[in-house]
């Protein structure tokens, strides 16, 4: 299995594989043996990786690995311009080997994978959003003795600059919802960072940017299917789905009902 997203790559590997030396430009790998061992390569020096024992690699680093038919890795690509934490005040590298869950990364990675595929990778919000909650996994594990540098070592947070700042982006949502929006414009009208920014939204509203954006839109969609005559297709393309058939199902998982059997109760009433 293997997914891409803009700044990252997901792949799963649970079959004998082997490859031949190489490197990823301007890449970080992270490795992590999920079940049985990987015998790793790195600048032609040799280590046994067993399920729970992950590996970071430089983007620089040459290297090549192996496993058996009753063993499976996961292995996350990280673009080195989003690999660091953006607090870091200093770059500080992480360790080259980690301890991790290894039952935890797997099932991480499940909900990862799940998340994208359930939305057909059609909208680059949504798989932003499904990046930066790896990237933040990746960092907390990475950097797990830096807590000081992750949270942004000396700096207090500003209440009401935040609140205010959140005023801001939650108005500029509601005049921007049917346009296509993405993390980081939302995150600079806010005035933070795409990670701070998605769990401060979330803890405001109770739900991510993303999905608050689709439940806008589909209050939209109501109106419209009530009060006019314009047919789903219409509607779901003036209010920035991607497809009609990525609006029945969004439309459906929150009223509990499809787009036409919404129109014709409404009607009933």
């Amino acid at each position: 299995m293997q997914m891409k997203l803009p700044q990252l790559e997901l792949h799963r590997i649970d079959e004998q594989f082997d490859n031949v030396p190489h490197v990823h430009d301007h890449h970080f790998q992270v490795t992590v043996p999920v079940r049985g061992a990987c015998y790793f390569n790195r600048e032609n020096k040799e280590y046994v990786l067993n399920a729970g024992e992950s590996l970071v690699l430089n983007p620089s680093d040459r290297h090549s690995f192996r496993i058996g038919p009753d063993s499976g890795v996961i292995i996350i690509k990280v673009d080195e311009r989003s690999f660091y934490p953006a607090h870091l005040t200093e770059r500080v590298e992480p360790a080259f080997r980690h301890s991790v869950d290894a039952s935890e990364f797997a099932k991480q990675f499940r909900k990862w994978t799940t998340d994208v595929f359930a939305l057909d990778q059609v909208d680059p919000m949504a798989a932003e959003e499904t990046e930066s909650k790896v990237l933040s996994y990746l960092q907390r594990m990475l950097w797990a003795d830096q807590t000081d540098i992750l949270r942004g070592s000396g700096t207090r947070v500003n209440t009401a600059q935040t609140d205010r700042g959140m005023a801001r982006v939650l108005e500029y949502v509601h005049a921007h919802y049917a346009e296509r929006l993405n993390l980081d414009e939302m995150a600079a009208v806010a005035m933070q960072s795409r990670f701070y920014f998605i769990r401060s939204f979330k803890a405001l509203t109770g739900c991510t940017p993303y999905q608050y954006v689709l439940r806008l839109r589909v209050e939209d969609a109501q109106q419209r299917l009530r009060r006019t005559a314009d047919t789903v297709t219409d509607i779901s393309f003036a209010l920035g789905f991607s497809s009609a058939s990525q609006f029945y199902r969004v439309f459906a998982g929150i009223v509990g009902m499809s787009p036409e059997k919404y129109r014709s109760y409404a009607k009933s009433l």
